[in-house]
């Protein structure tokens, strides 16, 4: 009989996302928008750097990917990592909200290398930990719990900030007229998102931590090259389906990515929202997170995967 995992791994689990879901919605929503208007970094620049480490993001995840593959310790192949990102994406991400007085010239490479590093060190959680699922559960419906919970916790906890963003931090005051221009609310946000993401992920490792004796024991390690590592990634686009679920993934994240880089310039400088009609426009996305936890795996038992998306 398949090992079955208990609610409250199934919560821990979930909740690590948190870690992914904050740093995507800062990176998303108010990176380009504090660095390009707050900071005042030439906005192509700042578009230039987050380019680059979206670039160099492919590149570490299947190095990443392939690292914990065959990882071999007591602790199993996937924790050791996350335990590992705890810290420096924590650190990392402080930093980026809270920047040092630089030229525009400098500030450009302190964004760029900061960019780099925040992507590199949660990869180096993400990775590993979204690779816990099949391992965690054999059965088909739990894994779809396992990710309604993933993806609920990621949503939650970035808009969650977002919310805290418009309804406590980027408020007008007399040294900031205009709330998304308050340079202290940004720096106040890096503080508690880098303690959030620091919990997420240490409350998913620990609480999954039990599990590892039930994982199966992983096939023996292979000894491959980075050239080895990304012919398989080519071979494995090669299947006609993968290729179109690719292709269809990445039009989607093109899409969300734009919609949510432009979302609060468009919100502010274009619809003349006030903090507190943005502060209420984030709240609707609380409730289609609640929607997706709660409808998904009943569609998906119903109907398979592909006929319920």
């Amino acid at each position: 009989m398949a090992h079955r995992t208990s609610f409250s791994t199934r919560i821990a689990y979930g909740f690590g996302s948190v870690a992914y879901g904050v740093k995507d919605a800062g990176f998303g929503y108010f990176l380009l928008l504090f660095y390009g208007t707050v900071v005042g970094v030439e906005p192509g620049l700042v578009g230039l750097a987050i380019f680059i480490a979206l670039v160099v993001d492919a590149i570490s995840d299947p190095v990443v990917g392939y690292l914990s593959d065959n990882w071999r310790s007591r602790w199993g192949r996937r924790h050791p990592f996350m335990y590992a990102a705890a810290i420096p994406v924590s650190v990392s991400y402080f930093l980026l909200w809270n920047p040092p007085e630089l030229s525009d010239g400098q500030m450009f490479w302190y964004l760029l290398l900061l960019a780099i590093l925040i992507r590199t060190f949660i990869t180096f959680y993400e990775t590993p930990s979204s690779s816990l699922m099949p391992e965690l559960s054999q059965d088909y419906d739990e894994r779809t719990k396992l990710q309604a919970w993933r993806l609920y916790f990621g949503w939650t906890g970035g808009n969650l900030m977002s919310v805290l963003m418009f309804g406590v931090l980027l408020v007008a005051t007399d040294k900031y007229p205009v709330g998304t221009l308050n340079r202290d609310g940004y720096a106040t946000y890096g503080i508690i998102s880098s303690v959030l993401i620091f919990l997420a992920i240490m409350v998913s490792a620990l609480g999954t931590h039990s599990q590892i004796k039930h994982f199966h024991a992983p096939p023996p390690r292979r000894k491959i090259g980075l050239g080895t590592i990304f012919k398989e990634v080519f071979e494995t686009l090669g299947d006609r389906s993968f290729f179109a679920l690719f292709i269809a993934t990445l039009f989607g994240a093109v899409a969300s990515g734009l919609s949510a880089a432009l979302a609060f310039l468009m919100l502010t400088y274009f619809w003349g929202f006030s903090g507190g009609q943005i502060f209420l426009w984030t709240l609707l996305v609380f409730l289609s997170a609640l929607i997706g936890l709660l409808v998904a795996p009943r569609i998906v038992k119903r109907f398979g995967k592909k006929r319920g998306v």
